[in-house]
């Protein structure tokens, strides 16, 4: 009985996020460390780690398909070149205070802090991508929480406008025509 259960165990060392036509990598995203769940809200699905992942370690090496446009399964290497990895980065939710950080040079995911077992993990859009897909309401929780969701470049649309001042989250009406970045105020 104990040999099926260590054979189950490393067959789970060795699978791979990814599928078989992508080379495999000392480093990739194995069903062992990782698991792809229902968030039961309307972030859809979500990553979480099954270990314990210290502050600075190398979380994942990546892998997936260079194109030229951005998706909901894209992370910017260059203005013009997107990296697509629709089975592991896909899966990372958005955090305005995120655990982790995506090294594109490197093309590997570090922890930002102590990561454990259970939780989340997360990074921040606007730090992976000039424009996103599609700009949304944040309610990550973080108490530095921008409430809107946009690429690093890119100003905030109409109906985040309309969202943010409805909630009063600006100073001024000029804050919600020329602003990229959230002025967040109880004013």
């Amino acid at each position: 009985m104990n040999n099926t259960v260590d054979n189950k165990h490393r067959d789970q060392e060795i699978i791979s996020l990814y599928p078989g036509f992508i080379p495999t990598e000392e480093g990739h995203p194995t069903f062992a460390r990782f698991i792809i769940v229902e968030t039961g809200d309307e972030r859809g699905r979500g990553l979480k780690g099954k270990v314990v992942f210290k502050k600075n370690e190398c979380v994942a090496k990546l892998s997936g398909i260079l194109v030229n446009h951005t998706t909901l399964d894209t992370i910017q290497i260059t203005q013009t070149l997107y990296f697509s990895d629709p089975w592991f980065c896909r899966f990372l939710l958005h955090s305005c205070d995120p655990s982790l950080q995506i090294d594109v040079a490197n093309l590997e995911v570090r922890a930002l802090k102590d990561i454990f077992p259970d939780e989340y993990l997360t990074i921040d859009y606007a730090t992976t991508d000039d424009t996103i897909t599609f700009q949304f309401a944040c309610n990550c929780g973080a108490s530095n929480c921008r409430r809107w969701v946009t690429g690093g470049a890119e100003k905030i649309n109409e109906e985040g406008r309309s969202f943010l001042s409805t909630a009063g989250l600006f100073k001024h009406s000029k804050d919600l025509k020329e602003s990229s970045a959230l002025c967040i105020c109880s004013c």
